[in-house]
């Protein structure tokens, strides 16, 4: 990375509490935030039981990379697949299809694997070896949890729109009717009622905290979502580095994240319209269901009624 990239601009600022001069504070303070968080809040963050399957591995560029939906994960696995220099049908990681770069099968046999797949013995070794270099990306809860509503409710069908209906207006429910519109406001009170009940939360709005055992291991490298443009760039140069062979090093060369493949970038205006219709009493349930998110990765509250 050259010098004039390494200085961190205002712009690339915006989202979260952070007031280094360069990457390499910016990076720093973010796994200090982290470490002192998880030493002062221990008791309060949960441990996952099926965080393995979100984690993959290389052991030739001897890396962990820790995947959190809605936060450019698929551009990550692409990515990663690309950089093992064996796929030649593809030029750019975003020609790759959202399918291949979802299943298991293809990942795995481009070299990206999960450690789900690993016997249980053989997974905790890596985030003890200093060679690994292990790294996951977070995104501001409100964003993400918009980001997740608008995916997995509003365009697309996951049938969590199904069961908000059967929840919440049984009457306009019926069996031959394949989708409905779902206002943000329900599927926030969806999300509520499913942890209140004790529910385990789908893992597209689940607490970031809750996803990669941030406190059981070490991560070297704690990316933004709101900084994607050069958090990406820093990590894949990274991993670029770690290519002992040198004809995969030529083939990879080129290999950049493909930040504008699925990236919106963070509107304010946008998350505050889609909490309008909140009530705060919910927002306010919001801001402790995703504290430790907040407190371990020092995102900024944002500015919502009710969220204080």
């Amino acid at each position: 990375m050259n010098e004039k990239d390494d200085t961190v601009t205002k712009d690339t600022e915006d989202g979260y509490n952070d007031d280094s001069n360069t990457l390499e504070d910016r990076y720093e303070r973010r796994r200090q935030l982290l470490a002192d968080g998880c030493r002062k809040f221990s008791d309060r963050v949960k441990t996952p039981t099926g965080a393995w399957y979100e984690m993959y591995y290389d052991d030739k560029m001897d890396y962990v990379y820790c995947l959190v939906s809605k936060v450019s994960c698929t551009s990550w696995k692409r990515t990663l697949i690309m950089l093992g220099g064996k796929v030649t049908k593809f030029q750019r990681p975003e020609q790759m299809s959202m399918v291949e770069a979802h299943s298991p099968d293809f990942t795995r046999k481009w070299g990206v694997r999960i450690l789900a797949d690993v016997h249980p013995e053989y997974r905790h070794w890596r985030f003890r070896d200093d060679r690994y270099f292990t790294f996951l990306f977070v995104r501001e809860p409100l964003e993400r949890l918009v980001s997740a509503y608008r995916d997995k409710v509003a365009e697309h069908h996951s049938r969590t729109d199904i069961k908000i209906v059967q929840k919440y207006r049984p009457s306009d429910y019926h069996p031959s009717m394949k989708r409905y519109n779902v206002s943000f406001a329900e599927f926030v009170r969806y999300v509520l009622d499913e942890h209140a009940a004790g529910r385990v939360l789908n893992r597209h709005w689940l607490p970031q905290s809750q996803l990669c055992r941030v406190c059981q291991y070490r991560w070297n490298f704690v990316g933004h979502h709101e900084t994607l443009h050069q958090d990406a760039d820093y990590v894949v140069s990274e991993l670029k580095s770690r290519i002992v062979d040198a004809e995969q090093r030529h083939r990879v060369e080129a290999i950049t994240f493909p930040v504008q493949s699925g990236h919106r970038l963070k509107s304010d205006e946008f998350v505050q319209q889609m909490f309008a219709t909140v009530p705060a009493t919910d927002v306010e349930a919001l801001f402790r269901l995703y504290e430790m998110d907040y407190l371990l990765f020092g995102f900024k509250h944002p500015k919502i009624a009710g969220f204080t």
